[in-house]
């Protein structure tokens, strides 16, 4: 990816977690309140999200300042109408990502949360790492790593909400 094109892509990126920061703080300041019950304002359900969503938006907002610094502006109004620098690969691979992402949310709550999560994994680890035109044989490697890259990520999402934070998984 060259400057130019990475300019432009930070630029959108950062708009989009803009927004997207400013949605899950504003959603996370509504949750309820624990202080009606005498607990301590820290142990509210959105404290955590709150605070991921102020630092998202200021890691966001840097990003969008250093894209215009390096011209991502002027590049999209020079750029008007052209796809510049993305080729069908890469339409194919955001189409891939986006379409598990949606399956996964999808499935959540009717499958096993840890084996749905494996599933996930190993599913986008093997279609971005695996060459199918490569034999079998060559590549048993690909698929250990990415069965127990699912694995440990499975478990310890699972592991973590359920015994760290208290909360029952779908």
């Amino acid at each position: 990816m060259t400057e130019r094109t990475m300019a432009k892509a930070d630029l959108v990126t950062s708009a989009v977690l803009i927004v997207f920061s400013v949605a899950v703080t504003v959603n996370s300041l509504a949750m309820p309140s624990m202080a009606g019950r005498g607990e301590s304002r820290f142990s509210d359900p959105g404290v955590v999200p709150t605070f991921l969503g102020i630092m998202t938006f200021l890691l966001s907002m840097t990003m969008l300042l250093r894209s215009i610094r390096r011209g991502a502006a002027k590049s999209f109004a020079e750029d008007r109408g052209k796809l510049d620098g993305i080729d069908r690969g890469q339409w194919t691979r955001i189409g891939i990502t986006v379409g598990l992402a949606v399956l996964y949310a999808l499935l959540l709550g009717k499958v096993w949360f840890p084996l749905l999560t494996f599933l996930f994994v190993f599913v986008f680890v093997m279609l971005f790492e695996y060459d199918f035109k490569a034999p079998l044989a060559g590549q048993w490697k690909k698929a250990l790593f990415a069965a127990i890259l699912a694995v440990l990520t499975a478990a310890s999402i699972f592991l973590v909400f359920q015994y760290l934070f208290l909360v029952n998984l779908p």
